[in-house]
């Protein structure tokens, strides 16, 4: 049984793999770290204007947090930090709830605290504090902020307010109110009074712990159970949830509120992990929620991908934070680190255009003109038709078209000058003169705009199709063969398979509420079941290999076959070049070899496709 479990994993797993699904969220990877990328060599050109190596800066950042005699810890609870700020915002972008209020959350929950915390100690020397005060004080602070976050959601569920006004409100709210109660309550003139050290030295461990199990519950939550698969639906089409019988207003509240606890969880571990009280000299509020933004855009609202993003968030921070208090880079200015990660955001929010960059389809392109001039011609009569259309349209934007209306209507103008009498019937007439002038000249624009979009279309799909048909007939091909094969042998298997498992399952189950002489019956048929569902395996394993060895001699073959024809190739330009023939012939000649070449490449599945 834990073999054909095996067998069945390792399929589902291959399968998965090859599947669209995999596909796309593997492009999301590939635009986050291009952002990133993108982001970083940015920073480093900034650096290099100031005169600074820009890559010892980076690379200096990258490894300060864990260099001696620097302790991680501090970097480990930013890292917790960063991922439960970017779980909370994702968990409300992936249902269009733009909750701005991260930074009210994590105040509400600061301002609830120094509360009970003057309440229980009498005055603002909180460093008596008797142990096992840290749950309470953390249940306090994300109990603040889940009622903070949830009003958000209230709001816009009774009133219809938007979430992003009533957050930003309701931040400054806070902010002031916090700033009043110290100034009243503890005389405070700088900085709030500095709050107790809770958990003792391990607070990094409960801050990693939570935000890790905070990540794996929400994921679990999300993607097995009915309440994540209610979400979802909520996410992409909230009028058919509706529609569904799904109380969506009850949603908004319940993942508002969520938020909360998740948002102002990462205010405790940074305001007690980190900071250990807040200025309050002048009126900037503090930006911690809106840190969790751009994790949540680069992770594309991923809850697994924030992970990695809040790992290279929290280096970066930290790092760069260290490095600039190294002597070779203290004229640098203090807004470096804001400027650096500015310049990251903004390229993961031009994520749509960099998923439409195809680096590899580009250069295919290039390579397939080179090898076919057939299809290079074919691609400059559509551009060269753009071009014409783009003149064509240029002309009649600059009024070179239509001289005849525009002469009409300067003759009408003329006439209205002069002339007493009439003037009604030849305003009329002018106005309809142009009339008909703009309409016709709007047409003919948007006429010449629906051309040069389909004549775009056209060129795509063209490009598109002769690439497939290249990819399907040539040596590449024949992988989709060997491919085709393995999945008509392997998924009828795999069906089959399951529905042995299906009776095993039955047949176990059974057994155990049998007499014994029933039971060993029952025990026979289920070997029985076994042994078959393991000859299927064993039979599509021998298949499969046999079809491996025959994909790898195939390929082989094709290439001999195709470096044969190459030789064949270069041999006959070659002759073509000694003799003394006009450039023209020459070229007309190269041309059709060419397209000889590419007609023999395209034909190794036809040949060899039957041998795998």
């Amino acid at each position: 049984m834990k073999k054909i479990n095996q067998w069945k994993f390792r399929t589902r797993s291959i399968a998965y793999i090859k599947s669209t699904t995999f596909k796309t969220k593997t492009s999301y990877v590939k635009v986050s770290f291009i952002s990133i990328i993108l982001g970083l060599l940015c920073g480093i050109i900034f650096l290099y204007c100031f005169g600074m190596n820009g890559f010892g800066f980076i690379f200096s950042s990258m490894i300060k947090p864990f260099a001696s005699p620097v302790e991680p810890e501090s970097t480990v609870i930013l890292l917790a930090v960063f991922i439960l700020l970017g779980l909370g915002l994702a968990l409300g972008f992936r249902v269009k709830l733009f909750n701005m209020g991260g930074s009210g959350q994590a105040i509400g929950g600061l301002l609830i605290t120094y509360l009970f915390l003057n309440a229980i100690t009498g005055g603002s020397d909180f460093s008596n504090l008797p142990g096992g005060y840290g749950i309470l004080l953390f249940l306090i602070f994300i109990v603040s902020g889940a009622i903070v976050s949830s009003l958000t959601g209230i709001l816009k569920v009774l009133f219809n307010i938007h979430e992003v006004a009533t957050s930003i409100v309701i931040n400054w709210i806070l902010w002031y109110l916090l700033k009043y109660v110290l100034f009243v309550k503890f005389d405070t003139q700088l900085n709030s009074p500095n709050l107790p050290e809770v958990f003792g030295s391990q607070l990094w461990v409960f801050a990693i712990v939570f935000a890790l199990v905070s990540i794996v519950l929400v994921f679990v939550v999300c993607e097995t159970t009915t309440i994540g698969y209610k979400y979802k639906v909520v996410g992409m089409q909230s009028t058919a949830a509706k529609y569904a019988g799904i109380k969506t207003n009850s949603f908004i509240i319940g993942i508002t509120a969520l938020q909360g606890i998740f948002i102002s969880a990462a205010g405790f571990f940074y305001y007690f992990g980190l900071k250990s009280n807040i200025s309050v000299t002048n009126d900037i509020m503090p930006l911690l929620g809106f840190d969790g933004i751009p994790i949540a855009l680069v992770a594309f609202n991923n809850f697994i991908g924030i992970v990695p993003v809040a790992i290279l968030w929290a280096i970066l921070k930290d790092g760069i934070q260290l490095t600039m208090n190294s002597p070779e880079y203290m004229g640098l200015p203090s807004e470096t680190s804001d400027l650096l990660f500015g310049i990251i955001i903004l390229f993961s929010t031009m994520y749509l255009v960099l998923m439409k960059i195809n680096v590899t389809k580009y250069f295919s392109t290039i390579a397939y003109k080179i090898k076919n001039p057939k299809f290079k011609s074919e691609i400059q009569v559509i551009n060269s038709e753009i071009r014409k259309l783009k003149k064509q349209r240029k002309r009649i934007l600059l009024n070179k078209e239509f001289n005849l209306q525009k002469s009409q209507i300067k003759e009408l103008k003329l006439k209205i000058k002069s002339s007493t009498a009439d003037i009604k019937i030849l305003k009329e007439e002018l106005n309809s003169f142009i009339y008909e002038y703009h309409e016709s000249k709007s047409f003919k624009l948007s006429k010449i705009k629906n051309r040069i979009k389909d004549l775009k279309n056209e060129k795509k799909h063209f490009i598109e199709n002769e690439l497939e048909k290249y990819k399907i007939q040539s040596i590449k091909g024949l992988k989709n063969v060997y491919e085709g094969k393995y999945n008509t042998t392997t998924f009828p298997i795999l069906d089959q398979v399951i529905l042995f498992e299906a009776e095993i399952q039955v047949m176990t189950e059974a057994i155990k509420k049998s007499d014994s002489d029933i039971a060993d019956k029952l025990l026979k048929n289920k070997t029985k079941l076994e042994e078959k569902a393991m000859e299927l395996i064993n039979k599509q394993e021998v298949q499969i290999r046999e079809f491996k060895i025959n994909y790898t001699l195939t390929k082989q073959e094709a290439n001999n076959f195709l470096k044969q024809i190459k030789h064949q190739y270069k041999a006959e330009i070659k002759e073509l070049q000694a003799k003394s023939a006009s450039k023209t012939f020459r070229k007309l000649k190269i041309r059709k070899l060419k397209i000889d070449l590419l007609e023999k490449q395209m034909e190794v599945v036809k040949l060899y496709g039957s041998n795998i």
